[in-house]
């Protein structure tokens, strides 16, 4: 055989072992990390979603929590779904091309706005009418998306380690491979199962930093999932077109009267506190600033009584019975 040959033969036999690792692993992940909730049909496709309620009483509120890049609602369940619903009805939600979400519209869907037409079509289904929306990270562009384009949904905003504002530089090269057509779909297929599974742990660790993550934060938040090729696909072209879409949102943000909460960490190396959550602060009337020192990307883990706190003060808000206060007392 000449050389060209062995080479070629070594190259394929590299290429399905790789292959046969990712749909073994790809599995695997599946089987471990099935869907917490319901699978709601939705005209654009599917969305997942999973619920938490009060017991023995009826609830306050509706609370929607959408999560961040590179995750799915079983972050956002793990950090607040137990706490909020000692008083409230949670509905956690996967974005669309993450855990049990389609992704129907491919790269498109990329975009928060669409992201949000398609969680808002699940919550009607479900008979929500109006909620308080927690978005954390790039779920905040999606949070803030849905108080511009589905107002009448959205009772109050706690944005939190906010993604909102187009930001000096790009994203890890990563990201862009894996958002290019054809061969991002063949990367993401052939290496995320297989390098990434070697990596999720100390890029958890850097997320939460300079907090640590919780004890088994990667199999009770179902992290790997983030790895399989279709979420990992998808995943990269959000973050790869977050900044373009973000530059035309925020210049709608003025839009939004809604009662708001923006919640940062001055330690946020992820998302720099002083563009995106100083940012909507100045651009959200009326909304309030709360910052907390030291404290990285994850304040939804490591103070959760802030973001509690925050869900609370929008219902005292907007409440439509309140204690009047003694200048509006006759």
């Amino acid at each position: 055989m000449t050389f060209e040959t062995v080479l070629i033969a070594a190259l394929s036999a590299v290429l399905i072992l790789l292959a046969t690792i990712s749909t073994v692993v790809t599995a695997r992940i599946n089987r471990l990390h099935p869907p917490e909730g319901e699978l709601v049909a939705i005209a654009a496709g599917i969305v997942h979603m999973a619920e938490r309620r009060p017991k023995g009483h009826a609830p306050e509120a509706d609370v929607v929590l959408v999560h961040g890049a590179s995750a799915t609602l079983g972050d956002q369940l793990l950090a607040l779904a137990d706490k909020l619903a000692l008083r409230y009805r949670v509905l956690a939600v996967d974005r669309p091309g993450q855990g049990w979400s389609g992704r129907p519209g491919g790269r498109l869907d990329a975009s928060p706005l669409r992201q949000a037409r398609h969680i808002a079509a699940a919550l009607r289904h479900r008979g929500v009418e109006r909620a308080i929306v927690v978005g954390h990270s790039f779920g905040a562009s999606v949070a803030a998306a849905l108080a511009i384009e589905e107002a009448s949904l959205v009772r109050g905003l706690v944005l939190v380690a906010a993604a909102s504002h187009p930001w000096p530089g790009g994203v890890s090269w990563h990201y862009r491979i894996a958002a290019w057509p054809i061969l991002g779909g063949l990367y993401s297929f052939l290496l995320a199962p297989t390098l990434g599974s070697l990596i999720l742990g100390r890029g958890v660790e850097a997320v939460f930093r300079p907090q640590a993550p919780p004890p088994d934060y990667v199999s009770k938040a179902g992290a790997s999932r983030a790895l399989t090729p279709g979420r990992f696909r998808a995943n990269a072209q959000d973050v790869a077109s977050l900044k373009r879409h973000v530059a035309a949102l925020c210049r709608r943000y003025q839009e939004i009267t809604t009662p708001c909460v923006i919640v940062t960490g001055d330690a946020d190396d992820t998302v720099r506190s002083s563009i995106h959550s100083h940012g909507l602060a100045r651009d959200i009337a009326g909304s309030r600033l709360v910052v907390l020192e030291g404290v990285g990307h994850m304040p939804h883990h490591s103070h959760p009584e802030a973001i509690l706190a925050a869900v609370d003060e929008i219902v005292a808000r907007t409440s439509k019975t309140r204690t009047l206060a003694p200048s509006e007392r006759g």
